[in-house]
């Protein structure tokens, strides 16, 4: 979803620690000889956000921004390593007391896993309710993400491309394409708690979306994130630089708190 904080530092985490040997729970089911169990994953996560802001740079709202996901996920539903999941988002501004949503329902399946590589594919529908978005963005999307895991000298680096085509809007109707890079520094990690320092550059791309063509941003983004069990807190700071006359610089910044069941 295309939301300031939608590409969370703590989203990347799974992929580079499977890209690097650790076990995650697909990979070591993977690892049987007998097909995967399936299972049932549901992840809340709350926050508050500076405002809300489009990946494609623009800012809505005064803020801050209080924002709320949850994501309902079944793993391996027709082969080991694949997921289906529901996702449900939405941003209340404090200061309009406006509320901006999205739902989607999602694909995703593992392409490519041997030790030290890790690649992901899939694609899905999305709904965006977005009342403070130019004249209100009420429009049906297509998704596409690809997501590859590796280490470079030690460090885990992840590198996630999400594409968005809008089927129908009010809004001028294209495409978009929002690429992000994660390189993680593992600052502590014992039984009971991860800290881990995320950062990496992001750049958008626009095809007529809602108006909009060519690079639009760039941004680097970075985030503390604290694990400990189930339990996650990410605490993150990102400036972007606007590529276009109308795109404005500024800096941004998030909190988050999630737990997985």
């Amino acid at each position: 979803m295309p939301a300031a904080a939608a590409t969370s530092a703590e989203a990347s985490a799974k992929e580079a620690k499977a890209a690097n040997g650790a076990q995650e729970p697909v990979e070591a089911a993977a690892a049987r000889p007998r097909a995967a169990a399936r299972q049932w994953t549901v992840t809340l996560q709350t926050g508050l956000a500076e405002t809300f802001q489009l990946t494609l740079g623009g800012v809505f709202g005064a803020g801050p921004a209080w924002q709320s996901r949850v994501i309902l996920t079944r793993t391996n539903v027709f082969r080991d390593g694949d997921s289906v999941s529901l996702t449900g988002f939405n941003t209340h501004d404090s200061s309009t007391h406006n509320n901006d949503w999205t739902a989607a329902i999602g694909y995703r399946t593992r392409l490519l896993s041997k030790r030290g590589h890790l690649l992901y594919a899939g694609g899905g529908l999305e709904r965006w309710r977005f009342p403070g978005v130019l004249t209100g963005a009420q429009d049906w999307i297509a998704a596409y993400h690809t997501t590859y895991a590796t280490k470079i000298k030690r460090v885990p680096v992840t590198v996630q491309t999400n594409a968005w085509s809008v089927l129908h809007s009010p809004l001028t109707r294209g495409s978009l394409a929002y690429t992000t890079v994660w390189f993680d520094h593992k600052l502590h990690d014992n039984d009971r708690i991860k800290v881990v320092l995320r950062h990496g550059p992001q750049h958008t791309y626009s095809w007529n979306f809602y108006g909009t063509n060519g690079h639009r941003v760039v941004r680097y983004a970075s985030a503390l994130v604290i694990s400990s069990g189930p339990n996650t807190f990410e605490a993150g700071y990102r400036p972007q630089y606007g590529l276009q006359k109308r795109i404005p610089n500024n800096h941004m910044w998030h909190f988050m708190l999630s737990r997985t069941f």
